[in-house]
């Protein structure tokens, strides 16, 4: 395979006023309860020096069957039941095909 077939993803998600501790807390926990899915090779969430309340996943996937999977994933459906409570507004999903790297991706 080479990287320009690997799907990335990033999502963007804002947490509710005063909720941002715990939004981080779910979010880190998510991206240790993932690490096993098939066909994810990087799955990272960062939250933004400027604006605690701002949190954006940067994914990659062998494919996009891999990150349907993904989706419809028991850790994901349980995580939407907390983020309901710590999200605000929906989450701004893109999907990207890479068109240069340089460097090692990590698994």
């Amino acid at each position: 395979m080479e990287f320009k077939d690997i799907l990335v993803v990033t999502a963007h998600l804002r947490a509710k006023p005063g909720k941002e501790n715990e939004l981080r807390t779910a979010l880190e926990q998510l991206v240790q309860e993932c690490g096993h899915h098939e066909g994810l090779l990087l799955y990272s969430v960062h939250q933004d020096t400027s604006d605690p309340a701002s949190f954006l996943f940067y994914e990659h996937y062998l494919s996009e069957k891999a990150f349907k999977d993904h989706l419809a994933s028991d850790e994901l459906k349980n995580a939407a039941k907390v983020f309901s409570e710590l999200v605000e507004g929906e989450s701004k999903i893109e999907t990207w095909h890479m068109a240069s790297r340089i460097g090692e991706i990590c698994q």
